[in-house]
């Protein structure tokens, strides 16, 4: 890996179908380079699992209130 200011270099392997549409997107201008659609795709990914676990927290915490409730009209 090289690092620079505030950036790091580092190698991946790639599927060769990904790297086509990848390029693709480059060539009609929707990223800059192919750096610009990685890293788009690394911030995507880094949200979508912090949103996944965030929800699945609610989700336990709901579930675990109206267990609660459900439990204390037994009792």
């Amino acid at each position: 890996m090289t690092k620079s200011k505030d950036r790091v270099s580092m190698s991946v392997s790639i599927p060769a179908g990904l790297v086509s549409e990848i390029d693709h997107l480059v060539a009609e201008k929707v990223f800059g380079s192919r750096s610009e659609a990685l890293r788009y795709g690394a911030r995507l990914a880094i949200l979508f699992q912090k949103r996944v676990h965030f929800r699945a927290e609610e989700y336990a915490y709901e579930e675990t209130k109206r267990k609660a409730k459900s439990d204390s009209r037994v009792s």
